[in-house]
C-alpha cells in the first residue's frame, strides 16, 4: 500500500499553484496525523494537544493567506483544486473513508477558524471514529453542531451498501457461544487455518475431517477458552465495553501483552511473542510510531519484571529489543523517512528516543535533507540529549560528506567539554570544511590542556587566514617549552610580516603572556627591523610588537620600548609613547581614577 503523499506531476498551467498546493499537502497530512493522535490518546493528553496546536497554527497560516481551504472527499483520498494530495486506502485507518461513507463530498474550513472550533471539531470525529460503521454518522452529527467556521457538502439520502465492505458477513447463533463450542463450516476451517499460519500459530485442526462440530479446546492456542459463568457477565460485559472503544490494532497488541505477562509455557511465550514482534514491525511499516512507542516501552517494562525471575523469556525479549537497534531495522526506517512515510513527526521522535544513539543515522538524515525548521528543531534536540551518553556512536555520525551534521555535532562536543571530547575532536580536526575547523578550535578555547594546545599549533599551519588567527588567539600558555619554541620560531619566519595584522597580533600577544627573557628579545628585534621592501608590513609587525611588549611591561620590555621613541619613524615612536603613557597609568590605578573624577 501506498503511504499517503503529495502528488509532484501537475496540470499544465498549474506551476504557480505549487506553493499553494504544497501547504495543503502539509495541512492534511497533519490533518491525517492529528486524528491518529486523538484517537490513540485522551483529549488532554500533552502529545494530542501538541498535534492540535501544530495543525492550528498551519491552518491559520493557510487561512491567513488564502482565506478558505476546501477539501474534496474521495473514497480514499482527500484533494485541493482537482489534485489529490492525500491518500489512504486502508479503510480501517483512512480518515477519507471516514468521511466518505456518510456521503460527505466536501469539507472547507475559512478563515476567523479558532483553536476551540478546531478542538471542539477533532472531539466530534474522535468520539464517532469509536462507533460501528452503522452506528456512526458524520453528516448528522457535523449538521447537529454547526459550526461557525467549518463547513461540508453531503448527498443526501447517500447510501453506504458495498462501500469499504470485503464481503458478506456470515450469519452467527449467538447461542452456541455459551456452550464453549461452536460450528465450523469447511471454509471456516480453511480460513481459521490461513490466519492461524498468518499470526506464526499452530492449531490442532484437521481440514480433512467432516466432523463440523469442534471444541475450542482442541485448539493449540497460546491462551484458553472457557465457557463462562453467570456471576462474569457483569465483568465481561464492562471488559468488552472498553475493549469496543480501542482501535482494534491497540486492542490486539494489549491482549498479546497480557498472554506474555500470565504465559508460563516457553513454548507458547515464545509463539506469542512472534505474533506481537510481527505486530510489532507491520505497525512501524505502517509508520504508526505512537503506536510502536508504546509496545517497545511495554517490551522493556516486560523484560524488566521478569529479570532475575525467568531467564529464558528475558533473553527472548531482550532479543526483540536489540533487533529494533539492528542495522537492518534502522536501515528501513531510514527508508520510511526518505520516501516522506512519516506521518506525525512528535510520535517519530518519541520513538527514535527509545531507540536510542542507534537512531544517530537517521536523525543525521533528518538534518541533512530536511528543510522543516520544525524537524531541525527536533533534531537538534535529540543530538543534544543523546550524544553525550553514547560519544563512540556519535561522532560515527559525523562525515566530510555531512558538512552541517558534523558542525552541529562540534558544537554538541564544545558544550560537553572537558578532556574526554579531546580524542573525537583530533578525529576531525582533518575535514576541509572551514566552519568545522572553526566549531572545533571554539570547542578548544574552553580547554586548558596540552592536548588542546597541539591541535591549536596543528591550525597554526592551515591555509585560511581566519582559522590559523582564530587558533593563535585561543592557544594558552601552560609551561610548555615545546609549544613556546614553536610559536617563536613561527614568528622569526621570513614571510611572518607578509601574515594579517590580526594574526601576527594573536601570535605576537600569545607570546608576550608568557613573560619569556627570549620573547622580549624577538619583540626587541622586530621593533627595530626596517626594510625599504615591505614598508608598509614591516611597520605593521613593528607596531605588533609595541603591543605585545606593552602587555609584557616587564622592566626589559619597557627599556625597549623607550628605546623605540628614538626610532626614525613617527609613525612608530609615537606608538612606543603611547604604550609607555598606558603602562604608567596601569602601574598607578588609583592616581588615575582620581584624575578621572576631577575631570
Amino acid at each position: 500500500m501506498d503511504s499517503p503523499k503529495l502528488k509532484t506531476s501537475l496540470k499544465p498551467g498549474q506551476e504557480l499553484l505549487s506553493d499553494e498546493l504544497e501547504k495543503a499537502a502539509g495541512i492534511l497530512r497533519c490533518f491525517d496525523a492529528t486524528f491518529s493522535s486523538i484517537k490513540l490518546y485522551p483529549a488532554d493528553n500533552p502529545a494530542a494537544k501538541k498535534s492540535i496546536d501544530s495543525l492550528y497554527e498551519r491552518m491559520t497560516e493557510f487561512l491567513d493567506e488564502y482565506e478558505e481551504l476546501v477539501v474534496s472527499v474521495g473514497e480514499f483520498s482527500f484533494s485541493y483544486k482537482g489534485e489529490i494530495l492525500f491518500q489512504e486506502e486502508e479503510k480501517e485507518n483512512s480518515l477519507p473513508f471516514f468521511f466518505f461513507k456518510d456521503g460527505l463530498r466536501q469539507l472547507s474550513f475559512h478563515e476567523g477558524l479558532k483553536k476551540s472550533e478546531l478542538k471542539d471539531f477533532f472531539e466530534l470525529i474522535r468520539e464517532e471514529s469509536t462507533l460501528s460503521l452503522e452506528d456512526s454518522d458524520i453528516v448528522n452529527t457535523l449538521w447537529a453542531k454547526d459550526f461557525a467556521h467549518i463547513r461540508y457538502f453531503a448527498i443526501d439520502e447517500f447510501l453506504d451498501t458495498d462501500i469499504g465492505r470485503g464481503g458478506e458477513i456470515g450469519s452467527v447463533d449467538k447461542k452456541e457461544f455459551s456452550k464453549g463450542s461452536i460450528t465450523l463450516t469447511a471454509d471456516d476451517k480453511i480460513d481459521l487455518y490461513k490466519r492461524s499460519i498468518a499470526l506464526g500459530l499452530q492449531l490442532n485442526l484437521d481440514l480433512k475431517e467432516e466432523e463440523d462440530n469442534k471444541s475450542l479446546e482442541d485448539f493449540n492456542l497460546p491462551y484458553h477458552v472457557a465457557a463462562a459463568c453467570q456471576g462474569e457477565t457483569p465483568e465481561l460485559k464492562l471488559m468488552l465495553s472498553e475493549f469496543r472503544e480501542m482501535p482494534p490494532m491497540v486492542a490486539m497488541v494489549n491482549m498479546l501483552f497480557e498472554i506474555l505477562f500470565l504465559e508460563e509455557r516457553l513454548d507458547q511465550f515464545s509463539a506469542t511473542l512472534n505474533v506481537l514482534n510481527q505486530c510489532y514491525k507491520e505497525i512501524v511499516h505502517k509508520s504508526n510510531f505512537a503506536l510502536a512507542s508504546l509496545i517497545l516501552g511495554r517490551i522493556q517494562e516486560l523484560k524488566d519484571m521478569f529479570q532475575g525471575q525467568n531467564e529464558e523469556k528475558e533473553k527472548s525479549l531482550e532479543i526483540v529489543l536489540q533487533n529494533s537497534k539492528g542495522e537492518s531495522f534502522i536501515a528501513s526506517l531510514r527508508k520510511i523517512f526518505l520516501d516522506g512515510q512519516i506521518k506525525d513527526y512528535d510520535s517519530f521522535f518519541q520513538y527514535l528516543r527509545l531507540i536510542g544513539p542507534s537512531a544517530f543515522p537517521i536523525v543525521g538524515d533528518i538534518w541533512e535533507y530536511s528543510k522543516d525548521p520544525f524537524l531541525l528543531e527536533e533534531a537538534s534536540a535529540f543530538l543534544h540529549e543523546l550524544g553525550p551518553k553514547d560519544l563512540n556512536s556519535f561522532i560515527k555520525t559525523a562525515s566530510v560528506t555531512r558538512a552541517s551534521l558534523t558542525k552541529e555535532i562540534v558544537v554538541i562536543l564544545g558544550r560537553i567539554g572537558g578532556k574526554k571530547i579531546l580524542p573525537y575532536l583530533i578525529s576531525l580536526a582533518d575535514l576541509k570544511h572551514k566552519a568545522i575547523r572553526l566549531e572545533i578550535i571554539h570547542a578548544l578555547s574552553k580547554i586548558k590542556d596540552k592536548t588542546a594546545n597541539q591541535i591549536l599549533m596543528k591550525f597554526l599551519s592551515d591555509e585560511d587566514e581566519e582559522v590559523r588567527t582564530r587558533a593563535a588567539m585561543n592557544l594558552k600558555y601552560l609551561g610548555d617549552k615545546t609549544t613556546l619554541n614553536q610559536v617563536i620560531q613561527l614568528a622569526q619566519e621570513k614571510d611572518f610580516k607578509s601574515r594579517s595584522k590580526h594574526e601576527k597580533k594573536a601570535i605576537l600577544s600569545f607570546l608576550a603572556n608568557t613573560k619569556n627573557g627570549e620573547v622580549i628579545a624577538l619583540l626587541g628585534s622586530i621593533l627595530k627591523k626596517w626594510s625599504i621592501f615591505s614598508m608598509s608590513k614591516q611597520n605593521e609587525t613593528r607596531l605588533c610588537a609595541v603591543s605585545a611588549l606593552r602587555t609584557m611591561a616587564t622592566p626589559k620590555a619597557v627599556d625597549i620600548i623607550m628605546e623605540g621613541t628614538k626610532i626614525r619613524n613617527k609613525m612608530i615612536r609615537r606608538a612606543c609613547k603611547l604604550a609607555l603613557k598606558k603602562i604608567a597609568n596601569k602601574d598607578k590605578p588609583n592616581q588615575t581614577q582620581t584624575s578621572e573624577q576631577s575631570v
